[in-house]
């Protein structure tokens, strides 16, 4: 059901931002704003925006597809934890990565973020439940991570900082529960 309601709020967010209802302006993110001029809550408006309908297509297919197995997994409670920690953690540390590579202004949006967080928990669970064997389940999941991550204008940091912080939460959740 969380699922369902972070796509509902997605697609209504672009819509609105389509329609000239909002600026998408107002909810990018960016070391500069977050960190110079304390704007955080760009840290979350920011995965709630997208560029145009091939973003939030793919975005909401990935959503739907590792959403529903989260969810089902953990329930929605622990799910929405999973998502928005993953979301805001894996975020910051993408812009302290960026400012570091002296990418302060360098814009991101989108979901993928929060969704490669739910991912992460994909992975862990799958190795944990299957070992070294359910590496072979993983490539596929993995290619396409790397693909999207590597791609012109994409912002791969974050895809992996927020994998690896919704890895991070799945581990206390499952091994240390």
């Amino acid at each position: 059901m969380v699922t369902y309601i972070l796509l509902a709020i997605n697609v209504i967010i672009f819509i609105l931002i389509y329609i000239g209802k909002l600026d998408a302006d107002d909810f990018m993110v960016s070391y500069h704003w977050v960190f110079n001029r304390k704007q955080y809550y760009r840290l979350i408006t920011s995965a709630f925006t997208h560029k145009d309908v091939t973003h939030i297509a793919f975005n909401m297919l990935s959503l739907v597809n590792v959403g529903t197995f989260v969810e089902g997994l953990f329930g929605p409670v622990k799910m929405s934890i999973i998502y928005f920690v993953s979301m805001i953690l894996g975020k910051i540390f993408a812009l302290l990565i960026n400012h570091n590579n002296r990418k302060d202004y360098q814009l991101s949006l989108g979901a993928s973020g929060a969704i490669c967080g739910l991912l992460g928990t994909y992975f862990l669970v799958v190795l944990y439940i299957y070992g070294i064997s359910g590496l072979q389940e993983l490539i596929r999941p993995l290619t396409s991570l790397i693909i999207m991550s590597i791609l012109p204008g994409i912002d791969g940091t974050t895809h992996f900082t927020c994998m690896a912080v919704g890895m991070a939460i799945s581990y206390f959740l499952i091994v240390l529960r």
